[in-house]
């Protein structure tokens, strides 16, 4: 008895490529498919929030263009030129008007809407961030995502395209917010907090955190975190001995007085 997968189809209708199956989405096996790439560069229209432009408008350019970031760079430099007619757009005409309009307003992107605008399958907001955070040098987390779509995205050669698509962008007069560490000041830290608070009068580790508005909790691997609260000076925990190792200062529940 044939199973439901059976009757999937198993060549790309555009390239005639095989398509492989990962369980949710049916993907052409070839990079270079120019339905693939037109789905891509449709997605990435999204992620910019590109308005009245759609599909149908930008999926001539799949023939010519692998990626969001190639079109931009085109539309900067010849755009405006007569070469617009090649994908169906009239030179001189609204709807070229209107085109030129929706790239020459990109002002500026976060480093994670350039990461997914560049269409890598499977790579969504919460991997994006990740990396993001990881290319600007700060704590990152790359916990419950899959394996394999990790090391897939964090390779040299997809990260140093990356980078080098970010730079090409500022090249281009856009700005490229990236990740930073929380400004802290003399009267906001973050502190990373082990065992019970009970002992000192609070109920909960959120109690005592509401007590002190300029307390905000933190990680001992964060950049920011300046104190490890414990109920005993004398544990040894493995955040007692990382907190040591990192030279980050130890203080009990009861040194905080309100």
């Amino acid at each position: 008895m044939k199973k439901w997968e059976d009757f999937l189809p198993t060549k790309c209708p555009d390239c005639g490529s095989a398509l492989d199956f990962d369980d949710v989405h049916l993907i052409c096996s070839n990079k270079y498919c120019v339905g693939r790439i037109a789905k891509q560069l449709s997605g990435a229209l999204g992620v910019l929030n590109i308005q009245r432009i759609g599909g149908k408008t930008i999926e001539p350019f799949a023939y010519d263009f692998k990626n969001m970031y190639e079109i931009i760079k085109w539309v900067k430099t010849k755009g405006h030129t007569e070469d617009i007619e090649k994908y169906g757009i009239k030179y001189n005409s609204r709807s070229h008007q209107i085109f030129l309009d929706a790239f020459n307003n990109i002002k500026s992107l976060t480093y994670e809407q350039v990461i997914r605008m560049l269409g890598y399958d499977n790579v969504g907001k919460k991997i994006s961030i990740q990396l993001s955070k990881e290319h600007a040098g700060l704590d990152y987390n790359y916990a419950h995502l899959e394996k394999a779509l990790v090391e897939k995205i964090r390779s040299p050669e997809i990260s140093n395209y990356i980078k080098k698509v970010v730079k090409g962008l500022e090249d281009l007069g856009i700005k490229i917010d990236r990740p930073e560490v929380p400004k802290e000041n003399s009267s906001s830290f973050g502190v990373c907090m082990t065992g019970s608070p009970k002992t000192f009068g609070y109920k909960t580790k959120a109690e005592f955190l509401a007590k002190f508005p300029n307390l905000f909790e933190s990680s001992l691997s964060s950049i920011g975190c300046r104190y490890l609260i414990t109920d005993d000076l004398n544990s040894t925990s493995s955040k007692m001995k990382i907190a040591e190792k990192k030279g980050i200062e130890i203080k009990t529940y009861g040194d905080f007085k309100i």
